[in-house]
């Protein structure tokens, strides 16, 4: 019986989904296109075959690899077949670069070695001058990198001179030219270079093997021996390499890395602006107080150097009076104070703490010794009214009275006529004695 088109391709992606899974695959992105939708379709491809692949737009909002044909990549996802086209495609949810895990693992063990060594401590990290003069660059000549840098020290810093050493900044060897000019700026005098206060090495943004110079050991090296403060100012904010950690500083940008090692020009200006006008302002107070005293004394205020100063005599007397009268007040307090101290020290003494506890310790054995004997004298008083009490209801007061008990051969108590038969031996108790008795006549 034949099936429809549906139950076969139905049937297909079942058995894609089953048979192949979750799956990661590597290739290369042939083509590439991002929908008004969000979601992104691309093919993924070797040299023998290639498969449709599509990414979500959820998935596609939380990938951080920026997607471009040619890419070798690495995406995980699962298999299946689009029933509406009957077309078998590859649903994306993850998606990396290829060679980033072992590039990853190379930088994670890097980073261990050199930290165990103590390249990263922070004892080793230089300060910066605050008000530096000429600055060293290690970054390549040509892109927006350097002339973000240059038109950032133009407008925080237009005094500072500011030398480039340009470098490869990407590919195979660049790692070995950043370390030679590190270490150039090291000695410049050597190397017929200018003296710097600083040093900065940097890049702009990229992927992990754009920016992979900067993970190598020479360079982290060269960093950590240059006797220069470095920053590192390499990719974008979230872009860590090993030299951010050899270096002395990391800043998130290049443009980041001005801003943070010189001060800012303008407003630098705008402060001592202002600070020229508050002196100024104090400096014409001061010279118009100083020219009204002196015409005060040019018309006879004050007939000499003498007069003028007794006033200022008299009541320096009254400050040294009223300061006597403070330390000896403060003395007097201080001593009221070392008594209290002292008298709380004594009371304080295990000595003292101990008499108490014994002085305490002999006034409870003491009522303690009361209220037993109290005790023993009440209970021996109860003791007494419950004997008698105990002898007045007890038998022998009962035959004292004229009672007698009577009991079986078997020493049960008769109190019934009807436990007794004619014959029975009973054994009769009575005040100063017993007697024994024969029932002559009884009930059965």
């Amino acid at each position: 019986m034949a099936i429809s088109v549906s139950e076969l391709v139905a049937s297909l992606r079942r058995a894609v989904e089953t048979g192949v899974g979750e799956q990661a695959v590597e290739g290369e992105i042939g083509s590439f296109k991002v929908a008004a939708s969000g979601h992104i379709y691309l093919t993924i491809k070797d040299r023998h075959a290639q498969i449709d692949c599509v990414m979500y737009r959820h998935q596609a909002a939380m990938c951080r690899v920026a997607l471009r044909e040619g890419m070798q990549i690495e995406a995980r996802g699962k298999a299946t077949v689009y029933e509406g086209r009957g077309r078998l495609q590859f649903l994306v949810s993850q998606v990396r670069e290829a060679g980033v895990g072992e590039l990853q693992a190379r930088f994670e063990e890097l980073k261990r070695k050199l930290a165990a060594e103590g390249l990263f401590d922070a004892a080793r990290k230089r300060p910066f001058p605050r008000f530096p003069r000429a600055v060293g660059i290690v970054t390549s000549a040509s892109g927006a990198v350097i002339e973000d840098m240059r038109h950032a020290f133009e407008r925080r810093a237009p005094w500072v001179s500011v030398y480039l050493l340009p470098v490869h900044v990407q590919g195979n060897g660049a790692e070995r030219g950043i370390a030679a000019a590190v270490r150039a700026w090291s000695a410049p005098e050597q190397h017929g270079l200018p003296a710097v206060d600083y040093v900065i090495v940097g890049r702009g943004g990229g992927s992990l093997e754009d920016l992979w110079c900067f993970n190598e050991e020479v360079v982290a090296r060269a960093i950590a021996d240059c006797p220069l403060p470095v920053v590192s100012a390499v990719g974008h904010e979230t872009d860590f390499t090993i030299a951010d950690f050899a270096a002395d500083l990391r800043a998130p940008t290049p443009t980041a890395a001005v801003e943070l090692c010189t001060p800012d020009g303008p407003a630098l200006a705008a402060w001592l602006d202002e600070t020229g006008e508050r002196c100024a302002r104090r400096l014409g107070q001061a010279l118009d107080y100083a020219q009204m005293k002196l015409e005060l004394a040019c018309r006879g205020v004050w007939k000499s150097p003498a007069e003028l100063l007794n006033p200022y005599a008299q009541e320096l007397d009254e400050v040294q009076d009223e300061l006597s009268e403070l330390v000896a007040e403060r003395v007097e307090a201080s001593s009221r104070r070392l008594e209290r101290l002292d008298m709380a020290l004594r009371l304080m003494h295990p000595r003292e703490a101990l008499a108490g506890v014994a002085s305490r310790l002999g006034q409870a054995e003491e009522r303690l010794r009361h209220a037993w004997s109290r005790r023993m004298q009440e209970n021996r008083s109860l003791l007494a009214v419950i004997e008698g009490q105990l002898r007045a209801a007890g038998p022998e007061e009962t035959l004292r009275r004229g009672y007698a008990l009577v009991r079986t051969a078997k020493g049960r108590l008769v109190r019934s006529e009807a436990q007794v038969r004619e014959g029975d031996v009973l054994d009769i108790r009575v005040a100063d004695g017993s007697l024994k008795a024969r029932v002559r006549q009884g009930k059965a």
